[in-house]
């Protein structure tokens, strides 16, 4: 019975610490939602951002397909009817990006931008493999015990 024991004290850690990162991996509790870019989102993806709504996704689409990709947030708002620079600026506030597009191979590519979730990602998924380690050793010492 004592062996079960510290077994049960070394799974109720290990259970809530994979619950954590889980949480974590999946976005639970964020509020910002990953950025969309003007320039080549969806409707449905623009409509992810908040202040965009069907009608201003369809005419931001249009707008796009007829006079080309958009270069900042002043020809958005230029372009876009009904759409002004406070508006914008929420927009961006909640993920909206404008990113011209480059030709590949230009020197003036627009590097990747890393996932800002990368540094907390990495470390609790080394943290689930250390756990993982700890909990197969335990095992293989208990496991005589039981056989």
């Amino acid at each position: 019975m004592i062996k079960h024991f510290a077994f049960n004290k070394l799974v109720a850690p290990a259970a809530a610490v994979l619950l954590s990162a889980w949480l974590v991996l999946s976005g639970a509790g964020h509020a910002q939602a990953s950025p969309v870019n003007v320039n080549t989102a969806s409707q449905t993806e623009l409509e992810t951002i908040k202040g965009i709504g069907p009608a201003k996704a369809r005419t931001i689409i249009a707008e796009r397909e007829d006079g080309g990709h958009f270069q900042d947030a002043n020809d958005l708002q230029k372009r876009v009817r009904g759409i002004g620079m406070k508006s914008v600026e929420k927009m961006v506030d909640n993920g909206l990006t404008i990113e011209s597009l480059v030709l590949f191979g230009s020197p003036m590519a627009v590097r990747k931008k890393r996932d800002p979730h990368r540094a907390v990602v990495l470390p609790a998924i080394r943290a689930i493999l250390a756990i993982i380690r700890i909990a197969q050793a335990t095992l293989a010492e208990i496991k005589p015990f039981y056989a």
